[in-house]
C-alpha cells in the first residue's frame, strides 16, 4: 500500500470522518448516519477470473451500517486522484465482491445493499463514465439486454465553499475545502479534531511536503486551519511565499553575490536550502 493510500485510509477510516462523508455525499448534510453505527469491515476479497487464477482486489474503506443489529447496507469508498475511464468496471467489482460474501452468509435471509462512493480530488474536472453502458459498445440489437449501473462520483476539488459548508461538518470539511482552491484563510476557522490524519492526506494529495512541517509542529488539539496556514505563511513555510525567495536567491547567487549576504537579505529561507542552492549553481558553472 503506497503512501497516499494510507494516508487516505487512516483519515476516511475514522468514522466521525466517514460518516461525514456519507452524509454529505449521500444525504444532503443531514446527519443520517451516525459514526456508532459503522462497523468496519475486511477490504480485501478474492475472485477468480477467466484464466481460473485466483486473484486478489483491495478497496479503500469499507464499512457495515447497522441500527440496532439490523444491517442497512455495505458502504464503500475509493479515491481517486486521476480520471479513470474504467472506474465503472472497478466499482462493479468491488460491489459484486460484496454481495457475493452476503451468499456465503449461512444464517442471513436478508440482503441487504452495497453502496460506493468514489471521492475524485483531481484538477480537472471528472468526464469519464459514470453509467456502463457508456463505457460498452453496445451493437444495437444488444442494448435492452444490457444492464446498466451507475456509480456516484463527487467531484470534491470543484465543490464550492457554500457546498462544501452545507453539506459537511468534520475535518473533511477542510480537506475539501483545500483541495477546492480556497485560499482564503478566513473560511479555515473551524477547530481541527484529527490533525495528524488531515495535514497527512493534505500532504500526499498536494505533493506538499511542507504539510508534513505543519504535522510536526501541530499541538494535538485546541487550535485552526487559519492559525496554522497564517503562521505557515508569515514564516514560509508553504510553496508560494517559498518558491519566491528561492527564486530570489537563485537571482542573487547567479549576480555574484556571497552567500552570506544571502542568508542575510533572505531570513525567511532556511541556510541550509540556501546553501544546497548555492552549491549547485557555483558547481555547475565550474563545469
Amino acid at each position: 500500500m503506497g503512501k497516499k493510500d494510507i494516508a487516505e485510509k487512516h483519515f476516511e477510516e475514522i468514522n466521525k470522518i466517514f460518516a461525514d462523508i456519507v452524509n454529505g455525499t449521500l444525504f444532503g448534510g443531514n446527519q443520517t448516519i451516525k459514526e456508532d453505527e459503522l462497523i468496519d469491515l475486511p477490504h480485501k476479497s478474492q475472485y477468480k477470473a477467466d484464466d481460473g487464477k485466483l486473484h486478489e482486489q483491495k478497496r479503500d474503506i469499507v464499512k457495515r451500517w447497522s441500527k440496532e443489529n439490523v444491517i442497512f447496507s455495505i458502504i464503500g469508498i475509493e479515491n481517486q486522484t486521476t480520471i479513470d475511464k474504467d472506474m465503472v468496471l472497478r466499482v462493479i467489482g468491488y460491489d459484486g465482491a460484496s454481495y457475493r460474501s452476503q451468499l456465503l452468509e449461512k444464517n442471513q435471509s436478508k440482503r441487504y445493499p452495497v453502496i460506493t462512493i468514489v471521492l475524485y480530488y483531481g484538477k480537472e474536472a471528472w468526464n469519464a463514465p459514470r453509467n456502463l453502458k457508456e463505457r460498452l459498445d453496445i451493437p444495437k440489437c444488444l442494448d435492452k439486454y444490457v444492464s446498466d449501473y451507475h456509480i456516484n462520483v463527487f467531484d470534491i476539488s470543484h465543490m464550492t465553499n457554500n457546498e462544501i459548508n452545507t453539506l459537511f461538518h468534520s475535518d473533511f470539511k477542510i480537506l475539501a475545502k483545500y483541495m477546492s482552491g480556497i485560499t482564503d484563510t478566513a473560511d479555515y476557522n473551524e477547530q481541527i479534531e484529527f490533525p495528524d490524519p488531515l495535514l497527512k492526506i493534505i500532504s500526499v494529495l498536494t505533493g506538499n511536503n511542507h504539510f508534513e512541517i505543519l504535522r510536526e509542529r501541530f499541538p494535538k488539539g485546541g487550535t485552526t486551519m487559519n492559525y496554522l496556514l497564517d503562521d505557515a505563511i508569515n514564516k514560509g513555510l508553504l510553496e508560494g511565499k517559498n518558491e519566491a525567495n528561492r527564486q530570489t536567491a537563485i537571482n542573487l547567487i547567479k549576480n555574484g553575490v556571497s552567500l552570506d549576504t544571502i542568508i542575510a537579505s533572505i531570513p525567511d529561507l532556511p541556510k541550509d536550502e540556501i546553501q544546497k542552492i548555492f552549491d549547485s549553481i557555483t558547481q555547475n558553472e565550474a563545469k
